[in-house]
């Protein structure tokens, strides 16, 4: 009986702990937040007018960095716009004013009214307050129920067109009257703009420093906390990979990390994943330590299809454009990375010093193969194509090498020869063969016995210094 009694009492104790554990799971999941969302809503001195690279160092982008992870930012300035709707070119006609409401934000900063002061706007003074109100209560009626702001515009040094006066002496009063009536809270970007005309080159929009001036008060409004901000190399929230500096942000709807090496080696080559960020990822780290930048830009999910590849050139333009790396950069494929990276350079010949390609899918027909029939789904969406359509299909890198041959542009390739996911004979020996048939210059490294994973080699060296040697 007592035999018994004990087994009873350790069921009830193993339930009791399993209990236990599904409820913390529960409530762990209950207290998870998302980001919490700004827009901030505004003009060109919100979007950056007169910066070099708006996407980092505008105010919004600066707020975001001061803000770190739990928060997401979005600009949703446009340049030349008023808050007057018969203004010449009103903010609410706008597509980014729908996006901004369709964002659902939290929070909303509303900084407008700067280009309401030229003259042919200020002719509808009489609706400015009105104005103001509805653009609030548009925002108000949002399910997300966000906290708005409205800011004072920040000081202008001049009185012809855009005028300082009208902005102090009759704009920033009506602004008050609104946020009295409505019960919201200002934020005075006048104030500490004053005295600054050397950060207002053109004496309305701000520099990077004038910008920084910006945020750091909307920082300190939105936290009741003052923090001295570092101008950053790149945007998004900075931490640290493996002791060096990385950066994450998004880039046109897409997840974008940099990893910056302490001394870039001259003309700043990089390393651009489009999949699978930090995974096995030893010569990433080498060539970090060797002076390169290592970069991922998400089109882990979009098997190559063209609209990847055009939304992975717009991201390489934007790092010549931005931050003047490499005109030549290296490719690294892993698994569907290599599908993309290999697709990407038969576009964009031009534009790539080598490519490392590590079991790399080659043949979409392969893998994922129609008897993965949810990624299969996502092909023919990808591709905008119907199932019949795919007999014809002629979007596979192995029946596409010849531009990347002529060019004689190097690939390494490292695969498994037992890989039971991406067969070797079906992807990587098609790629071999056939590009050493046309010509081009690629080593092959087959690794006996393995399959799919690990990929990279446990020592990198011979990948980095393929790599290096066929830098421009």
């Amino acid at each position: 009986m007592r035999g018994n009694h004990k087994i009873k009492k350790m069921r009830f104790i193993f339930f009791l702990c399993i209990y236990l554990l599904g409820g913390l799971s529960l409530f762990a999941q209950k207290v998870h937040k998302e980001p919490v969302r700004i827009a901030c809503i505004g003009n060109s001195i919100t979007f950056g007018a007169g910066l070099k690279n708006q996407l980092k160092d505008s105010y919004p982008s600066v707020l975001g960095q001061m803000l770190g992870k739990d928060y997401v930012v979005r600009n949703f300035g446009v340049s030349g716009r008023t808050l007057l709707s018969k203004g010449d070119y009103p903010y609410i006609k706008e597509k980014t004013y729908q996006d901004a409401l369709t964002f659902q934000p939290n929070i909303v900063v509303i900084k407008l009214g700067t280009n309401d002061s030229k003259p042919q706007n200020w002719v509808h003074k009489e609706e400015f307050m009105k104005d103001l109100e509805a653009l609030v209560r548009s925002f108000q009626r949002l399910a997300s129920h966000p906290i708005i702001y409205l800011c004072y515009p920040s000081t202008v040094y001049k009185t012809e067109g855009i005028n300082e006066n009208v902005i102090s002496k009759e704009i920033m009063p009506m602004i008050s009257s609104v946020a009295k009536k409505m019960k919201l809270r200002i934020i005075d970007l006048h104030t500490p703009t004053r005295n600054m005309n050397e950060n207002f080159p053109d004496k309305v929009h701000p520099n990077v420093n004038g910008a920084v001036v910006l945020a750091t008060e909307v920082y300190k409004v939105l936290t009741g906390r003052n923090i001295a901000h570092e101008i950053q190399s790149f945007p998004g929230f900075k931490s640290e990979w493996n002791g060096f500096d990385r950066y994450d942000y998004e880039y046109n709807g897409r997840q974008t990390i940099v990893v910056e090496p302490h001394i870039p080696l001259p003309g700043k080559p990089w390393i651009w994943r489009p999949a699978f960020f930090g995974a096995f990822a030893s010569a990433d780290e080498m060539l970090l330590e060797r002076g390169f930048h290592v970069v991922y830009y998400d089109l882990t999910h979009d098997y190559g299809a063209p609209e990847a590849v055009n939304l992975g050139t717009k991201f390489y333009e934007s790092m010549l454009h931005y931050y003047k790396l490499s005109p030549k950069v290296t490719l690294e494929g892993l698994s569907r990375g290599g599908f993309m990276v290999l697709n990407w350079a038969i576009h964009n010949v031009d534009k790539v010093a080598c490519i490392y390609v590590d079991a790399p899918v080659c043949d979409l027909f392969s893998w994922p193969g129609e008897a993965r029939k949810d990624m299969w789904r996502d092909v023919l969406n990808k591709w905008n194509l119907a199932e019949q359509e795919m007999v014809y299909f002629k979007g596979n890198p192995i029946d596409n090498l010849l531009p990347l041959a002529k060019a004689k542009l190097p690939i390494i390739l490292v695969c498994g020869d037992s890989d039971k996911t991406v067969p070797y004979m079906e992807n990587g020996k098609i790629l071999y063969d056939r590009y050493t048939s046309m010509g081009g210059p690629i080593e092959l490294i087959l690794k006996e016995n393995c399959d799919h994973h690990p990929h990279s080699l446990e020592d990198p060296t011979v990948i980095v210094d393929y790599i290096l040697k066929n830098q421009p």
